[in-house]
């Protein structure tokens, strides 16, 4: 005899993010763990709300994605399942969604940064064909710090990063392709280079000021000297009651391992994956 197996429909819906859902998310945002604080509500509403997509379940939001599609690259900013719809395979049908709308938007590829302890979420990416490139560092820097690297070069100067800027330094550090672009049109990011005051070209190194200083990333230099070339700039730009600044130190061990050394404190540690997109 037949027996016949009914699917269980599926207990969520995702719908794109709303101004009314701000508190949902800065509650939600919490469980990243960040030393920084959410973004404002009105950065929620301009930025993020409309990237981001919230998971409704029989718990109410029981999650939400950020992702941004950047040409051909997929990049998953946040993925975050509240704690009681956990253990649940709420966050593989989230990135099995992520994937399908990354696709629809022109994406072959993906990419996301995660906590290099978070052995749960290592695992679901890995599974999914994601691997791991490079690796990050959140520093909490103070003045004092900075002044144990090596000194500033002459002749050097901060300046804004144009568009012709993107894909050299996209190409001399590694960055993924096509997030300069996007970071430029956002108001909370601020694009900064290393230039020379003799106009000679040269990738030296580069850094996003975020939402008024909040943190440092990405960063990249081309030697310690340059390094602190951007970090004395970076202070400067933040004025003197400044104490400190969050800088990211990416797959840079020698400026990492010399912060630490002076006492820069460690937030966060993190890997950055990528990978082809699975198919449908």
């Amino acid at each position: 005899m037949a027996v016949e197996v009914r699917r269980q429909p599926c207990p969520w819906v995702l719908r794109p993010g709303r101004e009314d859902d701000y508190l949902t998310y800065v509650r939600l945002f919490a469980e990243l763990g960040l030393e920084e604080p959410p973004p404002s509500a009105t950065m929620w509403e301009q930025e993020v709300a409309p990237r981001t997509l919230l998971v409704e379940g029989s718990g109410g939001v029981e999650g939400y994605t950020s992702t941004d599609a950047l040409g051909v690259l997929g990049y998953v900013g946040q993925l975050v399942v509240a704690p009681s719809a956990r253990r649940q395979g709420l966050g593989r049908w989230m990135m099995q969604r992520v994937a399908e709308r990354l696709r629809e938007q022109g994406c072959r590829s993906w990419a996301l940064n995660v906590k290099r302890d978070n052995a749960a979420a290592l695992g679901l990416y890995t599974s999914l064909g994601m691997k791991l490139v490079r690796q990050g560092t959140n520093l909490r820097v103070t003045r004092a710090q900075v002044a144990v690297l090596p000194p500033v070069p002459d002749g050097l100067m901060v300046v804004p990063v144009e568009a012709g800027d993107w894909e050299p330094l996209t190409q001399a550090f590694g960055m993924m392709p096509g997030k300069l672009a996007r970071y430029a049109t956002l108001p909370s990011h601020r694009l900064l280079r290393l230039a020379r005051e003799d106009g000679e070209a040269g990738t030296l190194g580069m850094m996003d000021v975020r939402s008024g200083g909040a943190v440092l990333y990405p960063f990249f230099a081309a030697s310690l000297a340059h390094a602190r070339a951007l970090l004395e700039g970076a202070f400067s730009l933040l004025g003197a009651a400044r104490e400190s600044v969050a800088v990211v130190v990416t797959d840079d061990a020698p400026l990492e391992q010399l912060l630490r050394d002076a006492g820069a404190s460690v937030s966060l540690e993190t890997f950055e994956l990528r990978g082809a997109l699975p198919e449908p």
